[in-house]
């Protein structure tokens, strides 16, 4: 491993303390709580600046929550600032001649906002159909059932009347609806006594 690939892993985990999860090709990863942050590095004696905003493109593609890129000191002079904080991209300029002291987060990264996971529509309208369909279900089934306990109730009746009609008893007067009727109340009575 190149001496400064050490020295930004050393900064990043002693440093900023985050976890140092490995490395792919030129991009070192770490851990800084539940996020992940990746550290693009381009270590060369000799800088293009067609080559490092190719990489930047790059590095900008990658799923992490923080990205920065890390260059020799070198390179500092090929980098637009105003680039990096517009794209939301941190700087960190290496310089190995310094040792520990020498690396230096010129720009600190944005947190990025993580793609969102494309919603199948498809499931959910199914989701919501078969929750529409099991609550009507069980509407259906209450109103069923109190449709044939008002029924029953009805059937009862009509027998019970018809069965005392074959006997020769008066049939049993039907019940009162529900509570007392408005002339047997005490306060009508009264009303009516003083409009006499």
């Amino acid at each position: 491993m190149e001496f400064p690939k050490v020295l930004v892993i050393r900064h990043f985990s002693e440093v900023l303390g985050m976890k140092y999860l490995g490395e792919s090709g030129d991009v070192l990863w770490f851990e800084d709580g539940l996020n992940k942050v990746a550290v693009g590095v381009y270590f060369s004696e000799l800088y293009e600046e067609a080559e490092l905003y190719k990489r930047l493109a790059a590095l900008v593609n990658l799923n992490a929550a923080k990205i920065y890129l890390a260059v020799l000191q070198e390179a500092s002079a090929f980098i637009d600032p105003r680039f990096l904080k517009n794209q939301g991209i941190g700087l960190v300029v290496v310089d190995p001649t310094k040792g520990a002291q020498g690396v230096d987060v010129r720009i600190y990264a944005k947190a990025r906002q993580q793609p969102v996971p494309a919603v199948n529509t498809e499931k959910l309208i199914e989701a919501i159909k078969a929750a529409v369909l099991e609550q009507v279900n069980n509407q259906i089934k209450a109103l069923e059932s109190s449709i044939f306990e008002k029924l029953k109730r009805y059937i009862d009746q009509r027998l019970e009347e018809y069965k005392g009609a074959m006997s020769g008893k008066p049939p049993p007067p039907p019940p009162p609806p529900g509570g007392s009727s408005v002339v047997e109340n005490e306060w009508v009575r009264y009303l009516r006594s003083r409009g006499k």
